[in-house]
């Protein structure tokens, strides 16, 4: 195996590590996400997509910080931490945007229970949002 091999099996290991953390990160998140959803949908009587707001922003915030120092740890990225903080803030809104309009569709088109319909929307937007936060908002190149 010569250098160019090595360090292509080194990129491609830091990906699937970076993957792995985000999408453990993403699973708390979930978590925190679905069960604020189904709280203030059902105890509180908002407006399930009022609650499923709230529950985003506050999964956003979760999210960063967990992302910031422990899956990213390794960037390199220089900027502070605002800058960081809001550009991750920029890719959750489009995700958010992902997420509710899929969830939309799914309740009020297809009759799809509303909880099911948020784990679906989460599923379609996480990949999106891993893929642009690792390049641009934590600036890692491969």
């Amino acid at each position: 195996m010569d250098l160019s091999d090595q360090n292509k099996k080194n990129r491609i290991s830091l990906f699937a590590k970076h993957a792995v953390k985000y999408y453990i990160v993403g699973a708390s998140g979930v978590l925190v996400n679905l069960g604020l959803l189904y709280s203030l949908t059902e105890f509180v009587g908002l407006w399930y997509l009022v609650s499923y707001i709230i529950a985003i922003s506050v999964s956003i915030t979760l999210n960063f910080t967990f992302n910031k120092f422990w899956t990213f740890s390794d960037s390199k990225n220089s900027q502070r931490t605002i800058v960081i903080y809001l550009k991750f803030v920029g890719v959750s809104l489009l995700g958010m945007g992902i997420q509710l309009g899929s969830v939309y569709l799914l309740v009020e088109s297809l009759l799809v229970y509303y909880m099911l319909a948020a784990l679906i929307s989460i599923g379609i937007a996480s990949g999106i949002n891993f893929i642009i936060n690792r390049r641009w908002t934590f600036g890692i190149r491969f």
